[in-house]
């Protein structure tokens, strides 16, 4: 039954490329999603150290925020296997 209704969905440009690009494409595009989080992260850190916006312990935590997230990010976004 699920084969005959995937049978009827016009297959999409996406689905059209090979698994390996889509997996590449993924990857970078969390890659940039991630550091666009964290140099936000550090902008307002930088707002909340210059005064720009009020702080009350928020720069700190955005900063270490941003590391983590880039840390984690490259860590989790590395190729794993042979796919």
């Amino acid at each position: 039954m699920i084969a005959a209704m995937a049978s009827k969905i016009p297959r999409t440009e996406w689905q059209s490329i090979s698994e390996q690009l889509q997996l590449s494409l993924a990857q970078a595009a969390m890659r940039q999603a991630s550091t666009i989080i964290a140099d936000q992260a550090e902008l307002f850190a930088v707002q909340f150290t210059t005064r720009t916006l009020h702080d009350r312990g928020a720069a700190d935590a955005l900063k270490l925020f941003a590391v983590l997230l880039r840390e984690t990010s490259a860590e989790c976004l590395r190729p794993v296997g042979n796919a």
